[in-house]
């Protein structure tokens, strides 16, 4: 099995694969440096944290799986990661060998990997909002509008991006406050997943 390690910070990648290497995981490892190395390598998995996932992981395949390496991120930046990157799990830095060799298989085998923690504090924190039903009375430009804040885009690219005015926006969103009793666009991440899950059942 062939992992492209592409972390932020070029010496935690190194000591990764230091550990996996001394440890014979039996896996072939490359530490993301250069795109004509990493075109040839072909992984079958990406290790990434959130700072090289937003700068954009260097393989497109979507076949390639996408392990997140979380350094103790909330559930708000959690979530709106898995809204807005491919990420097939998501493993504690205190995991030792054995949970990312259990990691890896069961997202080989096409599950996702979360460790109970963390599946615990996802679902905790999307209660905390408490978020109308999908046919609680919000437009479709409104559901639009919270899905595309929960990917990070500001006033001004919602406006460009469903051709209306930055005004029209900010009309929206203070009505979208209104409506789910939050005065902050990271409070409304759980909405748009539960936007999300309710048009893909």
């Amino acid at each position: 099995m062939k992992i492209l390690i592409s972390l932020s910070n070029y010496l935690l990648g190194m000591a990764l694969m230091d550990v996996l290497t001394r440890e014979q995981a039996g896996y072939q490892l490359l530490v993301a440096t250069d795109f004509t190395q990493i075109e040839a390598f072909r992984p079958d998995f990406v290790v990434a944290d959130c700072h090289s996932l937003r700068r954009g992981t260097p393989v497109t395949d979507p076949e390639v799986k996408v392990i997140l390496i979380d350094y103790g991120l909330g559930a708000e930046e959690i979530t709106s990661l898995l809204l807005t990157h491919k990420v097939d799990g998501v493993l504690a830095t205190n995991s030792d060998l054995t949970h990312f060799k259990k990691a890896v298989q069961a997202i080989n085998d096409g599950q996702v990997w979360l460790d109970n923690r963390k599946v615990k504090a996802l679902i905790q924190h999307a209660e905390s909002v408490r978020s109308p039903g999908a046919d609680a009375g919000f437009s479709r430009k409104e559901r639009e509008i919270v899905i595309l804040i929960s990917q990070g885009l500001m006033n001004r690219e919602i406006a460009e991006k469903l051709c209306i005015s930055e005004q029209t926006v900010k009309t929206h969103l203070s009505r979208i406050f209104r409506k789910v009793n939050v005065s902050r666009r990271s409070q409304l991440v759980p909405l748009a997943l539960k936007l999300r899950m309710a048009e893909n059942p």
